[in-house]
C-alpha cells in the first residue's frame, strides 16, 4: 500500500487496484465528536396504533455507501489541494476512494419509522457537539472540512464552518449544486414519503438481486474484495 499523503488530520493510502482510503485520526481531541451523542430512542416499540419509530445503527453497506461519497469528495476537493501545495503529484487518478472511518465519536444510524413491515427509513450521522445530526454525505461535507482544518472557531466560540447547519446562511441545495450534486428540496421528499409513517398498509416491494456483504467494511483494507473478484 503506498502513502499518498499524511497530514496531522488525515493520512491518504493506495491499494495496488487504484483504490484510495482516507484514514482519520482516532484521538477525540481532533475531532468534535462526543459519544453520548447518539440518537434519542434506539428500543424498537410499537405505539398504541401499532406503528414503530425508532434508531438502530446503520448496517455495513450504508456505512460503505457514506463512506465512499465522503472519501471521493474529500480527495477531490481537499487531498488533490494538499497534496498540489506540497508538490505531490499522483501517477494515477484512483477508481475508487472511501473515507475508512467516521472522526472520533461519530456513528451513522438508521431511523425507522411507521408501519413495522414497510417503514419510512432515513439515516442520520450523529456525533458533533454542534450539529443535531447530518442527514446526508453531502450535508456533512462542509463540516467534516471544517474539522480536518482544526475546527477554527469564531470570536463568539461557534464553529468557523460553512455547513449549513453551522454557517446557516446557504441552503444545502445551494451547497449540492455548487459541488455538483442534486439536493431534492425538503418538501419533495416530504410528498414522497409522506404516505410512509403508517397511514397505508405495507406496499409490494420489488425484490432486490441479493449481493455478497460478508466482508465487514470495518476492514478497510479488503473493502474491494468483492468488486475486484
Amino acid at each position: 500500500m503506498e502513502r499518498l499523503i499524511r497530514t496531522h488530520h488525515y493520512e491518504a493510502l493506495r491499494t495496488t487496484d487504484k483504490t484510495v482510503f482516507i484514514i482519520l485520526p482516532t484521538n477525540p481531541r481532533l475531532s468534535d465528536g462526543d459519544a453520548f451523542r447518539v440518537p434519542p430512542n434506539t428500543t424498537r416499540t410499537r405505539d398504541a396504533e401499532g406503528l414503530v419509530n425508532y434508531y438502530e445503527q446503520a448496517d455495513d453497506d450504508i456505512e460503505r455507501l457514506w463512506r465512499e461519497k465522503l472519501g471521493r469528495w474529500l480527495y477531490n476537493h481537499i487531498v488533490k489541494e494538499d497534496m498540489a501545495r506540497k508538490g505531490i503529484s499522483p501517477t494515477s487518478s484512483p477508481d475508487k476512494v472511501y473515507l475508512a472511518n467516521f472522526p472520533a465519536n461519530y456513528t451513522l444510524w438508521t431511523h425507522k419509522k411507521g408501519h413495522p413491515h414497510d417503514p419510512r427509513i432515513d439515516h442520520y450521522l450523529y456525533g458533533s457537539r454542534f450539529v443535531d445530526k447530518f442527514r446526508s454525505p453531502m450535508e456533512f461535507c462542509l463540516h467534516l472540512k471544517w474539522i480536518l482544518d482544526g475546527q477554527p472557531m469564531k470570536p463568539s466560540r461557534t464553529p468557523d464552518c460553512r455547513c449549513r447547519w453551522c454557517d446557516g446562511t446557504i441552503p444545502q441545495a445551494e451547497i449540492s449544486s455548487a459541488f455538483g450534486t442534486y439536493h431534492p428540496p425538503r418538501r419533495d421528499k416530504d410528498r414522497k414519503d409522506k404516505d410512509r409513517d403508517g397511514k397505508r398498509g405495507p406496499r409490494t416491494k420489488r425484490a432486490a438481486p441479493s449481493t455478497s456483504t460478508s466482508i465487514p467494511f470495518k476492514d478497510y483494507t479488503k473493502l474491494n474484495t468483492t468488486s475486484a473478484a
